[in-house]
C-alpha cells in the first residue's frame, strides 16, 4: 500500500474545551497584599467561612508542586469536625464579572484532594451575582479525587443567577446544616468559564 492511501481503521472522536480564566492562581505572590489568602477569604480571616484555611502558614503560601496548570494552585484545608461543619473559601470581585463572553455555557474547575478524618465530604461551588442572587452546585467526589479531575458545571443548572454580572464565587467542602464532618486538604486550579466543544 502507498503511504498516502486511505486506510480502514477505528474512528477516533474527541471533545475539546475552550475556557476563559476566572482564576488560575498564577498572580499570587508571597508579598503582603498579593497573597492567595488575601483574595480568597477563609475561616481564619472570617469565621463565617467555617473551618477553612487557604494557603499555607509560611511562604510559599500557594501550592507550587501539586498543580494542574501553570506554576501554582490553591491549597484549601478543611476542618469540618466542629461547628459549623463546613469550610469555604470566598472571592469577591472588585468589579462585576461577565462570564457569558463567547456564549459560555459552563463553569469549570480542577480539583485534587485527600481526606484525613471521618471519610468523604461533598464539595460545592456557589456563585452570586451583583443583585445578590446565588446558586450552588455540589460534587460528591471532587474533594477526594486522587488525581486532577475536571469538574464541569452547566450554567443552566444554576438558574436565577445573572452570569453577565458575577460578584462572588465560593468554593466549599462539607454540607451546611450537617452535625458532623471530616477534615482534609483539597487543591483547586484553573477556574474558568466557556463551552465544551463536541
Amino acid at each position: 500500500a502507498e503511504a498516502d492511501s486511505p486506510w480502514t481503521g477505528a474512528v477516533w472522536s474527541f471533545t475539546t474545551a475552550d475556557f476563559l480564566v476566572v482564576d488560575d492562581f498564577e498572580s499570587y505572590t508571597d508579598d503582603e497584599g498579593s497573597r492567595i489568602y488575601q483574595t480568597w477569604i477563609d475561616g481564619v480571616t472570617d469565621s463565617a467561612n467555617g473551618g477553612s484555611t487557604v494557603g499555607y502558614m509560611t511562604a510559599p503560601f500557594a501550592e507550587r508542586t501539586i498543580i494542574h496548570g501553570g506554576k501554582q494552585s490553591m491549597p484549601l484545608a478543611f476542618d469540618n469536625t466542629k461547628a459549623p461543619f463546613f469550610s469555604e473559601a470566598s472571592r469577591t470581585f472588585d468589579s462585576v464579572q461577565n462570564w457569558t463572553v463567547g456564549s459560555a455555557t459552563d463553569l469549570c474547575l480542577w480539583t485534587r484532594g485527600t481526606v484525613t478524618e471521618a471519610g468523604a465530604a461533598p464539595m460545592y461551588l456557589t456563585v452570586t451575582d451583583s443583585a445578590g442572587k446565588s446558586a450552588t452546585t455540589t460534587n460528591a467526589t471532587a474533594a477526594t479525587a486522587a488525581d486532577w479531575t475536571r469538574w464541569t458545571i452547566p450554567m443552566s443548572s444554576m438558574g436565577g443567577v445573572n452570569f453577565a454580572k458575577i460578584k462572588k464565587i465560593v468554593v466549599g467542602v462539607g454540607a451546611k446544616g450537617a452535625t458532623t464532618g471530616g477534615s482534609g486538604l483539597v487543591f483547586v486550579d484553573d477556574i474558568g468559564y466557556g463551552r465544551l466543544a463536541q
